[in-house]
């Protein structure tokens, strides 16, 4: 049992292990911000593809599933995770064109495909597959990446609207819209 004064770090600690601090005991970890690897160009069908291995652990219960999202929600990034792998979208009010930038780091190689992308939508693959870089011009519709990460152990996001750090409340991570409590953030595989 905890002593009621023993911080709510040290809370999380003890009934997630030590080392890792946790989005209200959720699974979501945070970290300081994330270098962005050097990206090779590639074209919205390109993607790297890793090995096929086995995975033991697996990841929170708090990044699974859809968060509240439809054509012309609240500007930011979706976050989500399910039985297909791992999920980005972006949207906002209005119809005025806003661009929707960023990266997401891992420690295996990423297999990355675009969702509803136009022209002006790209996204790139780092030469070692471990790191993707987007940029969405988004017109108030959806757009998207879904990627799958073979064994990896964890996952670093960091997105930008209109070329200024997204703030926490417009990043929705999981079915209930998690916020991290940074930008950027990671998420790690659970034991």
């Amino acid at each position: 049992m905890l002593h009621p004064r023993t911080s709510i770090a040290n809370r999380l600690r003890h009934t997630l292990g030590t080392g890792l601090l946790c989005l209200s005991g959720l699974g979501i970890a945070f970290a300081a911000p994330v270098g962005v690897a050097a990206a090779a160009p590639a074209s919205a069908a390109t993607v790297a593809t890793p090995a096929t291995a086995t995975c033991t652990g697996h990841w929170p219960r708090t990044v699974q599933g859809r968060p509240s999202l439809h054509v012309g929600s609240r500007a930011g990034d979706y976050i989500w995770h399910d039985a297909t792998g791992w999920h980005l979208r972006v949207t906002h009010p209005g119809d005025a064109a806003v661009v929707f930038s960023g990266t997401i780091r891992s420690d295996v190689a990423l297999t990355v495909k675009g969702v509803r992308l136009e022209n002006q939508d790209t996204f790139s693959v780092s030469a070692d597959g471990k790191s993707v870089s987007y940029r969405f011009v988004n017109h108030g519709r959806i757009d998207g990446l879904d990627f799958t990460t073979a064994c990896a152990t964890r996952l670093a996001f960091g997105g930008h609207m209109n070329g200024r750090k997204l703030s926490i409340w417009r990043i929705w991570v999981g079915r209930l819209g998690h916020h991290p409590l940074e930008n950027p953030f990671v998420i790690r595989r659970l034991a």
